[in-house]
């Protein structure tokens, strides 16, 4: 039988743990945030899934996800490892939509307002002429060390300015990418303790010294 009610659910303050009965707990902390726990066992192991937070799930909604999750431990199935199994099959098919060039341009529009119109080209420009022939059109997940190095290896010694910008702008792609779930991992365009073991130091070209320019005193 259930004990919780919409206004005691509303009205309470006091952290703690309540029990509206079959499973189904609400949680109070200090900080007076509420949120609901389904609680149960399956193969002798206790198990607490989160089922929402108040009042984004109301009473009713909790009630009706604690129904169907007994209703599938009813037929041996874990709710949780199902629901845990669900959210990865989601991310894995959310990172395979993503190709790098989406990502990428994503990074771009994102960072641009802040850039001068002459450092937005840039980047565009390159990434277009080096990159995105080689990665553009693949999967932002996939993309691997073996993949970044094709790409810098033809231009590392020949413009090596540009190609060390554009290994800085595959790395900043890629860890905007992870950082929106979009791929794991380690980045494989990193420099230090990484790349830096598989390219050749760049030789950049001195600078001419400057001509200095000696005073003609007019008597």
């Amino acid at each position: 039988m259930s004990k919780l009610t919409p206004r005691f659910v509303k009205d309470i303050e006091q952290p703690g743990t309540y029990q509206d009965g079959r499973g189904l707990f609400l949680k109070v902390t200090s900080t007076g945030s509420k949120s609901w726990i389904f609680r149960y066992s399956i193969l002798g192991r206790r198990r607490d899934m989160g089922v929402g937070t108040y009042p984004d799930v109301s009473l009713r909604d909790a009630r009706l996800q604690a129904d169907k999750s007994r209703l599938e431990l009813a037929q041996g199935i874990d709710p949780l490892a199902r629901r845990d199994e669900a959210k990865a099959a989601e991310a894995h098919a959310r990172r395979r939509r993503v190709d790098f060039k989406a990502e990428a341009e994503q990074y771009v529009r994102t960072h641009s307002p802040s850039w001068s119109d002459k450092h937005s080209k840039q980047w565009r420009n390159s990434l277009a002429k080096h990159v995105y022939p080689a990665l553009g059109a693949l999967p932002i997940d996939q993309i691997d060390t073996n993949q970044v190095v094709d790409v810098l290896t033809p231009i590392w010694a020949k413009i090596p300015v540009t190609a060390s910008r554009l290994r800085n702008r595959i790395e900043l792609i890629l860890d905007a990418a992870k950082a929106r779930g979009s791929r794991t991992g380690d980045n494989p365009a990193r420099w230090r303790g990484h790349l830096d073991k598989l390219l050749p130091k760049q030789k950049h070209k001195a600078r001419p010294p400057r001509q200095c320019q000696q005073k003609v005193s007019v008597d």
